[in-house]
């Protein structure tokens, strides 16, 4: 029998990714409240903060609880009267007495009765009080999750990849903080774990990956998605607040939550390493995976086809080459710093940045040579040249000589 997960804030950042591989697995979902559109699982009408109605829990393994109101933390804070811990209490009573599934709870690893943001703080609340909760033991499992990143640009992901996108100056809080990035699909993983088959004699779990400072997650962030470095302001606290509030009356900008804000720069890191054994899992590298987004694969593609059009002197090369180049670019760390725009349009002008005196220590040699190992492999030749064409090459190479000795140093 397949088992039977009920789960909250379907539709979320991390919910759908779960729905998804929850069912990829074959586990049969009950979504409490709204489910994606796309999702043909059973829908029992519920709002956070009312009773589960009856029935919903029969036969269930697990309740994974992900639904959250921002507004409620906004509004009430860590009041009695916060939607977010009325719910959370009013769900787990219903799954206790239920006398069957499992309680999941998601938290953070901003989880602190100091934290700068009520998020933190009303999610530290709710910690103590599910685990004050009577016949609680071996019942309910907390997991205090990372930095997520990866999939679709929703949440938190979503705001700091448009924000690092659109501009190669970004003022920001926090550098210096450390954050512990993980995946969304290891996130759902070990959530999965702890809902399917929990470890024994552990009810907290941390879920995040190693530490890295936000000012360094901005870099690879950037570097992997668009190709590009990024120049960062230290911003003071006061004045990022200010400007939180003043993106929400700004046009064409993303609006940006001041309570995300200080929960990134009251992060403090928590030690993972025992609890992600226990789970099982194994993190990727963050530079890895983010190589592998769809917006960082459609920057290798152009670039592939630059590049065969360079070595192979025809603008129009086959797919297959091409997918075949951008294959082998994904394992080369050096095509992470990315092409100018012009050489994109007129491969031609790769010229310019290539070195005098070639070396496989140059960014833009290997890729090259990967590019003429590729062009070869597909029997990709140039045409004969004719006397007047050389002459005509000869020239631009006289031309193009002070601008290799100034340019190739980019991809040094």
């Amino acid at each position: 029998m397949a088992p039977r997960i009920v789960l909250t804030g379907a539709s979320g950042y991390i919910g759908t990714r779960l729905l998804e591989r929850a069912l990829r697995r074959g586990c049969e979902v009950v979504v409490l409240g709204s489910p994606p559109p796309w999702a043909k699982v059973e829908a029992v009408p519920w709002r956070l903060g009312e009773s589960v109605p009856n029935g919903a829990l029969a036969a269930s393994t697990a309740v994974i609880h992900l639904g959250h109101s921002w507004a409620s933390d906004a509004g009430p804070g860590t009041a009695e009267d916060n939607l977010n811990l009325r719910g959370a209490l009013r769900l787990a009573d219903d799954v206790l007495e239920s006398g069957g599934p499992r309680f999941v709870f998601t938290s953070t690893t901003s989880a602190r009765p100091d934290a700068l943001n009520a998020y933190g703080r009303i999610k530290y609340t709710i910690e103590e009080r599910l685990q004050a909760l009577p016949d609680n033991k071996g019942r309910i499992s907390i997991a205090r999750i990372g930095l997520v990143y990866g999939g679709p640009d929703r949440g938190q992901y979503g705001l700091i990849s448009k924000l690092v996108a659109l501009t190669p100056v970004l003022p920001m809080i926090g550098l210096n903080r450390e954050l512990q990035p993980i995946h969304l699909d290891e996130v759902c993983d070990g959530l999965l774990k702890l809902a399917l088959d929990p470890p024994a004699d552990a009810d907290r779990f941390v879920l995040a990956g190693r530490p890295i400072a936000f000012g360094r997650w901005l870099r690879t962030l950037k570097r992997c998605r668009v190709g590009k470095g990024l120049v960062l302001i230290p911003v003071p606290m006061a004045f990022a607040v200010l400007a939180c509030d003043a993106t929400a009356l700004t046009p064409f900008i993303p609006t940006i939550s001041r309570e995300r804000v200080l929960g990134l720069a009251g992060a403090t890191p928590m030690d993972s390493t025992a609890d992600l054994k226990a789970l099982g899992l194994q993190l990727r590298d963050p530079a890895a995976a983010l190589a592998e987004t769809r917006v960082a694969r459609r920057r290798r593609l152009a670039e592939s086809a630059a590049l065969l059009a360079y070595v192979a002197g025809r603008r129009r090369q086959s797919r297959g080459a091409i997918m075949r180049l951008a294959r082998g670019l994904a394992r080369d760390s050096a095509s992470r710093v990315a092409l100018p725009w012009f050489a994109l349009r007129w491969p031609g002008l790769l010229r310019l940045l290539e070195p005098i005196l070639p070396s496989m220590r140059h960014g833009l040699c290997r890729r090259l040579h990967l590019a003429a190992m590729v062009a070869e492999a597909e029997n990709i030749h140039r045409d004969n040249p004719s006397v007047g064409s050389i002459v005509v090459q000869m020239m631009l190479e006289v031309a193009a000589t002070p601008f290799r000795l100034l340019l190739a140093r980019i991809y040094a």
